[in-house]
């Protein structure tokens, strides 16, 4: 998956695309797990701070569904 973050202060922010798997989601503290590929450690994501998410349907195993 590829996912669109905003980073840094809120006058200079820039966008970053992060590739790899989304693990999990806390609705209770609007985070979102994201485990990077190439080995990369696991990391937080605030839902605020999401841009996009996209998949990759050649990816996606059967009966999957997209994100």
């Amino acid at each position: 998956m590829g996912l669109d973050v905003e980073c840094g202060r809120r006058d200079e922010t820039v966008l970053h695309r992060l590739c790899g798997t989304v693990t999990s989601y806390e609705p209770g503290t609007g985070q979102v797990g994201f485990s990077p590929t190439g080995g990369h450690p696991a990391n937080s994501v605030p839902v605020h701070r999401i841009v996009a998410l996209s998949g990759d349907r050649q990816r996606r195993s059967a009966g999957q569904v997209p994100a």
